[in-house]
């Protein structure tokens, strides 16, 4: 069983997106250093679809 996942956004302005992450959306978070904040997130599904190639 899959209970939990660590998802990593590549993003062309981190700092920004952080911020809205943290001040707009308001999810908890954890600072780990160097301004790398860990945030914790709401439960999530995950689907699995096919390509139509075998």
């Amino acid at each position: 069983m899959i209970n939990g996942a660590h998802v990593i956004i590549h993003s062309r302005d981190a700092e920004a997106d952080r911020a809205f992450l943290k001040d707009v959306l308001c999810y908890p978070h954890v600072d780990a250093g160097g301004g790398w904040l860990i945030f914790k997130l709401p439960p999530a599904e995950v689907v699995v679809h096919p390509t139509g190639e075998r």
